[in-house]
């Protein structure tokens, strides 16, 4: 495998036939995946938006975005291991924030395990804030969790 680089990935919003693809890798990135007929039934839902990340016709990475009033929250984000770290992540984060501006909403929420460092490495690059701690919502293993959120801007770079 090479250096895949950003230019490489396509970002797109996620298809019915990308479910599979999709709970393969939630299946292989968490400890508490969503099952396979969970995947489809929100993939569906007005509030519920995904974006995969391709490169050369195979997805390998998705995040799952909820729409709700004026907040978006960021609900799932997984990358194969091996295209970590090579800018996938971001990618599929600035197309669920594009969205997120697009529908009007004023902020973006995440929740990521305490212990989960490389992930709130990449959250606070992207301009997310710890706002709060969630104790025990983990489950295998056991672990308190972080709320974080990042205010949205407009195109303009006026705060929404």
């Amino acid at each position: 495998m090479g250096k895949e680089t950003q230019s490489e990935i396509t970002i797109r919003k996620a298809l019915k036939k990308d479910v599979n693809a999709i709970y393969e890798i939630g299946k292989h990135s968490f400890f508490d995946a969503w099952r396979k007929e969970t995947v489809e039934s929100d993939l569906v839902k007005s509030h519920s938006c995904y974006f995969v990340a391709e490169f050369e016709g195979r997805i390998i990475g998705y995040a799952c975005y909820w729409f709700i009033l004026d907040e978006a929250q960021l609900v799932n984000l997984a990358v194969e291991p091996e295209y970590r770290r090579k800018g996938t992540a971001k990618a599929l984060m600035n197309a669920g924030e594009t969205e997120a501006v697009n529908r009007n909403m004023r902020f973006i929420f995440l929740e990521v395990r305490v212990g989960n460092i490389n992930a709130q490495e990449l959250y606070r690059k992207m301009g997310f804030i710890v706002g709060s701690l969630r104790k025990g919502v983990y489950e295998n293993p056991k672990e308190d969790g972080y709320i974080m959120m990042k205010k949205l801007t407009d195109p303009m770079g006026r705060k929404l």
